[in-house]
């Protein structure tokens, strides 16, 4: 038996090194796809928060179907429990008492308004991330990311003749060049064109409409600016698309 497996090992070891690196080489690949694909979805998406719609957080906490409540009650107790930068006031002494003993809406609300912008915006991104909701949208480029909620905002069929985000079911993270449109005593509107045009002004656009209450700054920075939000209507005058804003960041 040695014999034959010996002769057998002579004639037949050169296409095993090959299958050998071949199934090495596919392995490597899946890897590679899989990673590129998840850096796609957990990319860095804000440094500064320039809008924060409490409502909207608070919504999502309550009254969005059920559907992230347990999620954002587990963050936020996560978040609270570990101190972090709330640790540091004797005030929050009674809400973390509460906390351990579950995160009501109260608590939530209280959490919001005395914890830093960015650290919400963080709860409710890492939430619909893992909830698979978000679905990226880059305007300069006119991409829209290939993920698990693009896959299922449309069943896992996208329209063979692009995506038209009105129609997308889910959460949309809008990346693009944004400027300051107008402003009143209520709001301030900014609008960020389709592509990179000489012209923003002429050009298809997505319009957001911040509550002045909920803006922390009325001048974005140098750069491009994201909102996380949800699809509204597509004028076709005006060729503009509205996104109801959640939150704005740089």
């Amino acid at each position: 038996m040695a014999v034959v497996d010996r002769a057998w090992l002579a004639v037949w070891w050169p296409w095993l090194l090959v299958w050998g690196a071949t199934v090495a080489l596919l392995a490597v690949a899946v890897a590679v796809v899989l990673t590129h694909r998840r850096d796609r979805r957990s990319g860095p998406r804000h440094s500064i928060t320039i809008y924060l719609d409490e409502s909207a957080v608070m919504d999502l906490y309550r009254q969005y179907g059920g559907k992230y409540k347990a999620a954002l009650r587990h963050e936020v107790q996560e978040r609270i429990s570990s101190g972090g930068e709330l640790e540091a006031s004797a005030e929050l002494a009674p809400l973390r008492a509460r906390a351990s003993r579950g995160v009501n809406s109260e608590v939530f609300r209280t959490y919001i308004e005395m914890a830093e912008p960015i650290t919400v915006v963080s709860i409710i991104v890492d939430v619909l991330e893992r909830a698979a909701d978000i679905v990226d949208v880059d305007l300069t480029r006119q991409e829209v990311g290939a993920s698990d909620a693009l896959d299922r905002a449309f069943a896992g069929r996208p329209p063979a003749g692009g995506v038209r985000l009105r129609e997308v079911d889910a959460f949309v993270s809008v990346l693009g060049r944004f400027r300051v449109a107008g402003r009143t005593a209520d709001a301030t509107t900014f609008e960020a064109p389709f592509g990179d045009p000489d012209d923003p002004g002429a050009a298809p656009k997505v319009r957001l409409v911040c509550a002045q209450k909920g803006l922390r700054t009325t001048v974005l920075p140098a750069g491009r600016a994201r909102c996380l939000g949800l699809a509204g209507d597509w004028d076709a005058g005006t060729r503009t698309l509205t996104v109801h804003p959640i939150a704005v960041f740089r």
